[in-house]
């Protein structure tokens, strides 16, 4: 064969009764896009289309965060307002339980406390559960029912400050809110950095917080 053959003509798609049917979109029968040169990975997109992974979206509060000093504030004042009420039984319980106990001392120093009248001792044991049982009525209410129905306890309210649902933005209910309650006291209890990890987490989120899906923010 001569080597001054032209080469063959590109072939051309059919036309007529077998040629593509009407209404053929644009780039029927066109290769794809050309491979990424060569050591050069593919790029996918979220659906492994191109144009690289959607980022995952950062979540944004509906107000700024509150500071980790207003709300150890915040802590502070509800911790108060439950002291004030719990004092008055405790102090009386104590004067009681003082009464109802004789205290003698022997000729080698050693004192010794005697239950003279168990009546008085039992009002004076009373008193005091008593004392610790409007404490923590107070706290569940305050910081469980109140914060959890309004986004503040008298606290945070004081200084601006609310709790909210990270998925709604509102307040989180009276049963979240409790359960809010109970995980601070077990967790702070048990681990003073459940307190503490506002200060360096990107939500300024404790660790009761993450448990219900929880932020704090300016009111």
């Amino acid at each position: 064969m001569s080597s001054d053959q032209p080469p063959y003509p590109p072939q051309q798609p059919p036309s007529g009764p077998y040629g593509p049917p009407q209404g053929t979109p644009p780039g029927y029968g066109q290769q794809g896009p050309p491979p990424p040169p060569y050591g050069q990975p593919p790029q996918y997109g979220p659906y492994g289309g191109g144009g690289g992974y959607a980022p995952v979206p950062q979540y944004v509060p509906p107000a700024p965060y509150a500071s980790w000093w207003s709300r150890v504030g915040a802590l502070l004042i509800d911790s108060l307002l439950a002291t004030l009420l719990t004092i008055v039984p405790v102090v009386v319980g104590a004067i009681v339980l003082a009464g109802a106990t004789e205290t003698t001392t022997n000729s080698f120093d050693e004192t010794t406390s005697e239950v003279v009248n168990g009546g008085q001792f039992a009002l004076g044991i009373g008193l005091l559960l008593l004392g610790w049982l409007v404490g923590l009525v107070f706290q569940i209410w305050n910081q469980g029912i109140r914060q959890g129905q309004r986004g503040q306890s008298l606290g945070k309210q004081l200084l601006g400050i609310k709790v909210i649902e990270m998925s709604t933005g509102q307040s989180q209910g009276a049963g979240k809110g409790v359960l809010r309650f109970l995980l601070y006291a077990v967790l702070s209890g048990a681990c003073f950095l459940d307190v503490l990890w506002p200060l360096w987490d990107a939500k300024k989120q404790t660790w009761h917080d993450m448990i219900v899906s929880s932020v704090v923010v300016k009111a």
